[in-house]
């Protein structure tokens, strides 16, 4: 068997820059299960299916859930939109949001325990904790904890879209 070829520094610094992208992109979190593909050969339905009318903090766990297998799908403009503000809250355009995962092989996530969901002037708003493992395509592996906090309007006349869970902000950091 062949000796495994050391990593070099600008391998490694790659390796760092491009984990620090995807931080920066996704707003990414504990090392869960194996990292696959999940969609090869399969149909997904749009990850906005999940966010639409379940009012839970279930729900809203279900959205971090389709955010990363979107994600982890390539299917980037649906992960993007999963984002408050048709992706604006995520501080990123669709392209940069895009570029973000250019070194990202395969993207997993385990939600933790829904927060308590909090009212706030027609709006509700539930924290969901995450743990994320990221895979780069050079085979670098890492893992991230933080919370994605999410949001929905409640308020009279308020359309099914704004009646979503919808990420509105994310506290992410690497694990060590």
């Amino acid at each position: 068997m062949p000796k495994p070829r050391a990593t070099s520094s600008a391998e490694r610094w790659s390796l760092v820059v491009a984990l620090a992208v995807l931080v920066l992109a996704c707003g990414c979190q504990r090392s869960g299960p194996p990292v696959t593909r999940s969609g090869a050969g399969a149909n997904p339905a749009p990850a906005d299916t999940a966010a639409r009318n379940e009012d839970s903090a279930d729900g809203a766990a279900n959205v971090v859930r389709a955010y990363y297998r979107a994600i982890d799908e390539r299917r980037y403009a649906d992960a993007y939109r999963l984002w408050a503000s048709d992706g604006a809250a995520s501080g990123k355009t669709l392209e940069a949001f895009r570029t973000g995962f250019d070194s990202t092989a395969a993207v997993g996530v385990v939600p933790g325990t829904p927060g308590r969901i909090e009212g706030a002037a027609g709006s509700r708003y539930v924290e969901i904790p995450v743990h994320i493992t990221a895979v780069a395509t050079n085979g670098g592996r890492r893992t991230f904890a933080g919370i994605y906090t999410l949001r929905r309007s409640v308020v009279d006349g308020a359309t099914p879209e704004q009646r979503a869970w919808r990420i509105h902000s994310a506290k992410i950091r690497p694990e060590k």
